[in-house]
């Protein structure tokens, strides 16, 4: 009951709530050059993961980072956040930067400041958070501040925080209290630089497929 309400707590998107960090293989990056940076990666996700409680001790989380879409990034942090809530028992938040602007911006008006002020609270002291497809909005000067308030309140409390984005942390369009806070708590790690969506998507066709037929025993179903 306990893991059940840690996964609901978590609201990751349904088509990840099945992976795991040990399924991942690199087999699915037709690259050479996609291959070797997934294994480097994972060898570091590994480690984080093996030291959490040091890693959550001191604040540290991960920043990782592709260009590409669909590389993999999204599939990689939510199986981190299954391992964490069935291995650790850990407390887990998942969202995008665009929920949370969403968000706070559907408290404006009837709900009022008190809303707002829970939801930044809410995101502020989850004991791991993860924010997907961090820097995909625009650099406003109001968007500036609640990621500030966020960050800054997970920096002084060494909450952790795990980030997935299309950017190194050099190239955000936040302001510099954001992105030294994140560099000073982040190990910032690249992802591969190619789309695995369609390949994914072929193999699990093709698995079905053979369910359908009966390949995998032989017969016909």
């Amino acid at each position: 009951m306990i893991m059940q309400n840690q996964l609901q707590f978590a609201e990751m998107p349904d088509m990840y709530k099945e992976c795991r960090f040990s399924n991942m293989k690199s087999s699915v990056y037709q690259l050479p050059e996609s291959k070797e940076i997934f294994i480097q990666a994972a060898k570091a996700v590994k480690y984080w993961l093996e030291n959490i409680q040091q890693m959550q001790k001191q604040g540290i989380g991960l920043y990782i980072y592709s260009n590409t879409k669909g590389s993999g990034k999204t599939r990689l942090v939510c199986s981190m956040a299954n391992e964490m809530i069935e291995k650790h028992q850990k407390s887990v938040k998942f969202t995008t930067s665009l929920k949370i602007l969403d968000e706070i911006k559907s408290t404006w008006g009837e709900r009022g400041k008190n809303a707002e002020n829970k939801l930044i609270s809410d995101l502020t002291y989850a004991d791991i958070l993860i924010i997907d497809d961090f820097g995909a909005e625009s650099g406003k000067d109001w968007i500036n501040e609640k990621f500030y308030g966020i960050i800054n309140g997970r920096y002084v409390d060494k909450k952790t925080t795990i980030f997935t984005s299309n950017y190194p942390i050099s190239r955000l369009k936040y302001d510099d209290r954001i992105t030294n806070r994140i560099l000073e708590r982040s190990l910032e790690i690249p992802f591969p630089e190619e789309s695995v969506r369609e390949h994914i998507a072929d193999t699990m066709k093709q698995e079905l497929i053979k369910k359908i037929q009966g390949g995998e025993n032989g017969k016909q179903a």
